[in-house]
C-alpha cells in the first residue's frame, strides 16, 4: 500500500502530469467575435459566416465555435475550474462548458430570441437574460426560466447586467427607458434618464455609483448616484452612442456607435475627445479594451468585421472577418 501511495505521488508530481493538468484549467486568451449577419457570404454548415468567431491572442486565423448561430451577445463566467461561456443567439442562449467544443441550448419557446445575457459571479445557478419579449430569470442554471417584468411598461428589453457588487441590483435597457431592480429581478422602477432610446448601459467598474447609459441621438449620459439623477456628457451631445466600454480599472473609457467613430474619455465620462473617426464604417457596435494591454483595443463593425489597434487608438487595422455585422467582441479570460 506505501509502495502504491509513493507511486501515485511520483506520477502527481512529474512535470508531464502537470503540463496535462494545466492545460485542462488554464484557457489561453482569446478574442471573441459575435457575428450577427455577414453581408459577404451564405455559406452553410462548418463554414458558416455567422456565429461565433474565435481567434487566439498572437494569432491571425477565426474560428467559428457556433456556425449558423445568429448572435447579438456573448458572456463567461468561471467557478473554480470550470468555465462556461455563454452565447445569446436569435434561437436562445447557448452554453459550452468545454471551450466551445459543444453546446447545449437552455430555452425554448418562450425565450426563443436571447439579446444579452447576464451571470451572477457568485452563484452558477443564477442567469438573466434580456428578449423582445421581456427578462428571464433562472436560479437552476437554466433548467427552467421565470419571467421578470413587474414595473415595465413595454416588452422589448435590449440588454440586462448586475451590479457588480450588489448581487441583488440590475439595470435593464427598456424599449422606452432604463430601469432598475433592487430585488433581484422581482420589481424594476423606472429611471429617469432624461431622454428616450437607450442603447447600452455600463457600470463603472472602479466606482459602483457611476453608471453609463449610450443613447440614441443624446449621446452619453452618466449617473453618480446609481441612476437617481443624470448629467450630459460633453463632446458627443448630439450622436448615437450603441456601445460603452472601460479599461480593467476605469481609468479610460471608450464609446461608439453611428457614424462617431471611437471616443474616449478620462473623467470617467464626463468629457469625451474623439480618438479615430473611422470614416469608412457607418456604425460601430463593439469596442473592447484588452484587459492585459489597455493599449490594445478592437473595435466590432457594420459590415468590415473586426478592426484593432496596438497604441491606444491612435492607428487601426483590419483583424479579420471581412463584411462581417460583429455585435459585440470580448477579450477572455
Amino acid at each position: 500500500m506505501l509502495l502504491l501511495l509513493l507511486i501515485l505521488f511520483q506520477v502527481i508530481e512529474s512535470p508531464q502530469y502537470k503540463r496535462v493538468e494545466a492545460s485542462v484549467t488554464q484557457l489561453r486568451p482569446a478574442l471573441y467575435a459575435a457575428v450577427y449577419i455577414n453581408k459577404g457570404s451564405t455559406s452553410v454548415g462548418s463554414l458558416s459566416s455567422i456565429g461565433l468567431f474565435r481567434r487566439y491572442e498572437g494569432d491571425t486565423a477565426w474560428v467559428n465555435l457556433r456556425p449558423n448561430t445568429i448572435t447579438p451577445g456573448m458572456g463567461f463566467t468561471s467557478f473554480g475550474d470550470r468555465h462556461q461561456l455563454y452565447l445569446a443567439g436569435g434561437n436562445g442562449l447557448h452554453r459550452s462548458t468545454d471551450e466551445g467544443r459543444t453546446w447545449r441550448v437552455l430555452t425554448g419557446w418562450r425565450t426563443k430570441e436571447v439579446l444579452s445575457v447576464a451571470l451572477d459571479p457568485a452563484d452558477s445557478l443564477r442567469l438573466y437574460i434580456s428578449t423582445p419579449f421581456g427578462v428571464y430569470r433562472s436560479t437552476d442554471g437554466g433548467s427552467t426560466w421565470i419571467e421578470k417584468m413587474r414595473g415595465f411598461k413595454t416588452w422589448f428589453v435590449r440588454r440586462v447586467i448586475l451590479h457588480r457588487v450588489n448581487r441583488n441590483m440590475l439595470y435593464a435597457t427598456g424599449e422606452d427607458a432604463l430601469y432598475r431592480s433592487m430585488d433581484g429581478a422581482e420589481t424594476w422602477k423606472q429611471l429617469s434618464v432624461g431622454v428616450p432610446g437607450i442603447k447600452w448601459v455600463m457600470q463603472h467598474p472602479a466606482d459602483s455609483n457611476l453608471l453609463l447609459v449610450g443613447t440614441e441621438d443624446h449621446g452619453v449620459r452618466y449617473s453618480t448616484d446609481r441612476g437617481e439623477t443624470w448629467k450630459q456628457a460633453a463632446g458627443l451631445d448630439t450622436s448615437a452612442v450603441y456601445t460603452l466600454a472601460s479599461t480593467r480599472d476605469g481609468s479610460a473609457l471608450y464609446a461608439a456607435g453611428f457614424q462617431t467613430g471611437v471616443w474616449r474619455s478620462m473623467d470617467k465620462g464626463a468629457t469625451w475627445s474623439q480618438v479615430w473617426k473611422a470614416p469608412d464604417f457607418d456604425a460601430i457596435y463593439s469596442v473592447c479594451v484588452n484587459p492585459r494591454n489597455p493599449d490594445h483595443l478592437m473595435a466590432g463593425t457594420n459590415g468590415s468585421g473586426v478592426f484593432e489597434s496596438f497604441d491606444n487608438g491612435r492607428s487601426w487595422h483590419d483583424a479579420g472577418l471581412p463584411t462581417a455585422i460583429v455585435r459585440q467582441v470580448v477579450m477572455y479570460p
